[in-house]
């Protein structure tokens, strides 16, 4: 069972210190007090609750009256949430800003593993956002919400884009490849998987836990050969998915259709987009 953080927790998190959070929750709740008296309530040193109170104020958090006995009375949550989201926004805006000026740094061929599912789904969606030719997936249905309007708007701007899916679902532009009994088997397993390339130039293979909260394992590389190898499993199990759905039935002419309107995808013998990055990545190493 997740248990839910407490307000001094997250407070903590977002850069307040331990006695910093209990003096400002003891004013929100308790109304205005003196140092004096907050440090008395909440059993910590005078000094201490003074030196606290002092860098509150300067964080806009505690407010001071003025005259010799000064009462201190905390900033309205709802306003510390305003002026907090304002403070990261901003710094967000001059870090990025920051950032952009920075010489880029050339894509290297190592696999690195990743322990936090905000970062897989970050993962993810970065590189459907940044994918300019094809994308090839195995999606199971707890990440969809992930990659839902993501994939759309990557189809919508040109992208080829070829999904796996356990549940029915329509993507405009995306071509859905839906597997037999597909809720039956991801109910299998107490786990969800994704896997997605894009462009042959980067691969992603995660395994979630049910919740999508926690990673059990978890990959990422833009390695050419590591993302040709996902990127031609994940064809071939979506020209598998689709024959095994229509071969049985005996419809050998959609059969060919299939397999006609995938050709383009296979590397070597279309040489695409895929083959080129992978070419020029090792070129020079055959010279």
């Amino acid at each position: 069972m997740i248990t839910e953080p407490k307000a001094d927790e997250i407070l903590i998190q977002i850069g307040f210190t331990q006695l910093e959070s209990e003096v400002y929750l003891y004013l929100l709740t308790e109304g205005a007090h003196t140092g004096y008296a907050v440090a008395k309530a909440i059993g910590k040193a005078v000094a201490n609750v003074y030196k606290a109170i002092e860098r509150l104020a300067q964080k806009g958090a505690v407010e001071q009256s003025s005259g010799k006995s000064k009462q201190c009375v905390a900033l309205p949550w709802r306003q510390l949430i305003t002026s907090e989201t304002n403070k990261f926004n901003s710094n967000m805006d001059s870090l990025t800003h920051a950032l952009t000026r920075l010489p880029e740094h050339q894509d290297d061929e190592q696999v690195y593993q990743i322990k936090n599912a905000i970062q897989v789904k970050d993962q993810a969606v970065r590189m459907v956002e940044n994918a300019k030719h094809v994308i090839l997936a195995n999606v199971e249905p707890r990440v969809m919400t992930w990659l839902l309007e993501p994939l759309k708007a990557a189809a919508a701007r040109g992208v080829e884009v070829r999904i796996k899916v356990y549940e029915a679902v329509e993507i405009p532009g995306v071509i859905v490849v839906l597997r037999q009994n597909g809720r039956q088997v991801f109910d299998k397993t107490k786990d969800v998987q994704l896997s997605l390339c894009a462009d042959g130039k980067e691969m992603l293979n995660a395994l979630l836990s049910l919740d999508t909260n926690e990673v059990i394992q978890a990959f990422r590389s833009k390695s050419a050969l590591m993302t040709l190898m996902l990127y031609n499993q994940l064809l071939y199990e979506l020209v598998l998915t689709e024959l095994k759905e229509v071969i049985p039935k005996g419809d050998i002419e959609l059969a060919q259709t299939i397999l006609k309107n995938t050709e383009h995808l296979h590397v070597f013998s279309s040489e695409n987009s895929v083959f080129d990055n992978f070419n020029q990545k090792y070129k020079h190493l055959r010279e």
